[in-house]
């Protein structure tokens, strides 16, 4: 075996042993949250008693949390749309631009990330309140939405940078092309992956956000993730964990959309 291969194997086994433990502890809350849903005891405890799927009969059977699911539904696919259009239009408007105060509109993008939530969530609820829109599934996937942006701007960013040609772009406009059409069939095939990947990432954002949520809600208009916090509080009943089960569920199923997704543009 030639040395630098002996090395690097033994560097990538090193990485694996390093990384395994940080995996398992980052894995390990998941683990035990489905068996404690599947108890057959009215509490949440680990080890489960037995197995039964009760707890998760009795989340689809109460109205308030399945109006909650629903709601933090709706919130969360409205907040991927509007920081799908948001951030994928201020990706392509900065794409290959240098003008004065451009890291100044970056800055404006990505502030979401950096603001502490909780002053947003204060902010956004005294706007809200104004308006009377307390609870409304439009008002909180707004907010959301705020927080969705920066995600899919970094990824549609990302995306253009590694997939358009500039090349393309000339060619185009000296044939005659409009911008409707270079937007279509120039921009629109290399930002795609990048949106789409940004879209879902900001549609996770929502669906788990409690802060804003927890500011924003309503007598008739409080999502998922503020009804099991209010629940931690006040019971201890396996819905709970029902309802992060779905969470993770829905987790699984977001990683498994976007692999796909990878592979068919690998693929094409």
């Amino acid at each position: 075996m030639a040395e630098p291969e002996r090395y690097s194997r033994r560097g990538r086994a090193l990485l694996v042993a390093l990384a395994a433990p940080i995996l398992l502890f980052l894995l390990l809350p998941s683990l035990v949250i489905v068996p404690m849903a599947l108890t057959r005891g009215q509490l949440i405890q680990f080890p489960p008693e037995w197995i039964s799927v009760h707890a998760f009969v009795d989340y689809a059977g109460d109205r308030q949390w399945r109006a909650s699911t629903w709601l933090s539904l709706q919130v969360a696919v409205l907040a991927a749309l509007i920081g799908a259009v948001a951030g994928g239009g201020a990706a392509l408007a900065l794409h290959g631009r240098r003008f004065p105060g451009r890291g100044l509109v970056v800055g404006l993008i990505m502030a979401p990330i950096v603001v502490p939530v909780v002053v947003m969530a204060l902010g956004q609820y005294l706007v809200v309140a104004q308006l009377h829109l307390l609870g409304s599934p439009l008002a909180i996937g707004l907010a959301h939405g705020l927080l969705a942006t920066p995600y899919v701007f970094i990824s549609a960013e990302t995306s253009l940078a590694a997939n358009l040609d500039p090349a393309l772009v000339r060619s185009a406009r000296s044939l005659g092309a409009g911008f409707r059409s270079v937007l279509w069939h120039v921009h629109w095939p290399a930002l795609r992956p990048g949106i789409a990947a940004g879209a879902l990432l900001g549609f996770t954002v929502s669906f788990d956000e409690v802060v804003i949520a927890l500011f924003l809600q309503g007598p008739d208009g409080v999502t998922l993730p503020v009804r099991m916090f209010t629940a931690i509080q006040f019971e201890l009943t396996p819905k709970i964990a029902a309802a992060a089960t779905v969470f993770i569920g829905l987790a699984v199923l977001g990683l498994l959309i976007q692999g796909l997704g990878r592979r068919r543009v690998a693929l094409a």
